[in-house]
């Protein structure tokens, strides 16, 4: 049985299917992960919250005032740790230092991305599986095959601290992606890898909304009012440290 369709109260079959398919994929091969270790990337993802050195971080002024080693694992290099473990326990504070930090640890650019990736569909499913009182699935077993590891010659670093594709050099089989000119950046963040940024926006777009313009106030097709979205929402990102 899919993982969701095993959810104590009705869900969207939209959702819900996207939570499964989303799932599934955490053991499938990436674009530069093999399902392996997407796995081992989801599970470090969950192990991050009682990690000790992470939760005396939280509380210094500045992550870096405070040295050590992350409780892990052992699945996965030291580098990929830190990345997962400061993206689920302090991402209001990640910078460009954290970031490079991580390259010169030995990881690829293209590979921190789908880390990223994975990293936040494991928490966001883990949330929301919580969240309607539902016990974690099992993981999946992982799927056999090798990721393609095929770096977008077309991506540019900036505006951030990543390469990015940006619109105006998007080939066309990844035009579409950017199909409404009033969210490029939050789209365009994790597009160095395309089919991954792929696999993450097709999660969050049945979780919030597929074209979140702030226009779009009617005709949507939820139990509570837009208002209601919006104000969960805001309220969320106060409390996990999202200052998009």
């Amino acid at each position: 049985m899919p993982a969701h369709d095993a959810a104590p109260r009705a869900l969207r079959p939209d959702l819900r299917d996207a939570l499964n398919r989303n799932h599934d994929r955490l053991a499938q091969p990436g674009c530069w992960l093999d399902g392996r270790q997407r796995l081992d990337v989801a599970a470090e993802a969950r192990n991050a919250w009682d990690c000790p050195l992470c939760q005396v971080r939280k509380e210094a002024l500045s992550p870096h005032a405070v040295s050590g080693d992350h409780v892990g694992l052992g699945r996965l290099p030291a580098p990929w740790v830190d990345v997962i473990h400061r993206l689920v326990t302090d991402p209001g504070r990640l910078s460009a230092r954290w970031y490079h930090d991580a390259m010169d640890g030995g990881m690829v650019e293209d590979e921190i991305i789908e880390v990223i990736s994975v990293t936040v569909q494991a928490v966001v499913i883990d949330c929301f599986t919580a969240a309607i009182g539902m016990d974690r699935p099992a993981p999946p077993e992982p799927a056999p095959g090798q990721p393609a590891r095929k770096h977008a010659a077309e991506a540019k670093t900036g505006p951030g601290w990543a390469a990015t594709i940006a619109p105006e050099d998007a080939q066309p089989d990844f035009a579409d992606f950017y199909d409404n000119d009033s969210h490029f950046y939050i789209r365009r963040s994790l597009t160095l890898v395309p089919g991954e940024t792929r696999r993450l926006w097709d999660l969050l777009n049945h979780l919030y909304l597929e074209d979140p313009r702030v226009f779009e106030l009617d005709g949507l097709e939820r139990d509570i009012s837009r208002a209601q979205i919006e104000f969960l929402a805001a309220r969320a990102s106060a409390l996990l440290g999202c200052y998009y």
